[in-house]
């Protein structure tokens, strides 16, 4: 089908105010053949500038706080990615290590820009459980800037 269905289940344990531990599992009816992912994460205000939070393999930021209205950092994402083609498929997986810096221009509009370099990048196509073809890729580096609508719960 042409449809793909999914979703994750997470526990969280608060251990204290400032750390939260998390522990869940991903599942997805990807076009390729369905994808389980055990996710171990965390979401740490180390001290009042500096936070940790993320949920592995996906996602993981390393946060500090220069004042109200400027933030840099570093991050860690995980991308699989798969679209359907008749007959078969194409799947996108990239791993990102970047580094960032966000500019609030108000409460909650702000501007991210983003340096970084991919790792492991794999395109692949195929047709489920009959054959998979790897198209030769490679690694890189990136920039992103973006203005998005953000809305933080913590400072």
């Amino acid at each position: 089908g042409k449809m793909q269905v999914g979703g994750a289940f997470i526990l969280n344990y608060k251990r204290n105010e400032n750390l939260t531990w998390k522990l869940g599992i991903y599942v997805n009816n990807e076009f390729f053949n369905v994808f389980v992912m055990p996710l171990a994460g965390i979401d740490w205000k180390i001290d009042d500038r500096n936070i940790l939070f993320g949920v592995l393999p996906g996602n993981l930021t390393y946060e500090h706080r220069i004042n109200d209205h400027m933030y840099y950092g570093a991050c860690f994402r995980a991308i699989t990615n798969s679209y359907y083609t008749s007959p078969g498929y194409w799947r996108i997986d990239e791993n990102q290590l970047g580094l960032y810096l966000d500019a609030y221009l108000s409460k909650s509009i702000v501007l991210n820009m983003e340096v970084g370099h991919s790792l492991f990048r794999k395109v692949r196509t195929g047709v489920k459980d009959v054959f998979i073809s790897d198209a030769g890729v490679n690694d890189n580096f990136y920039f992103r800037i973006s203005l998005a609508y953000r809305v933080r719960f913590k400072k």
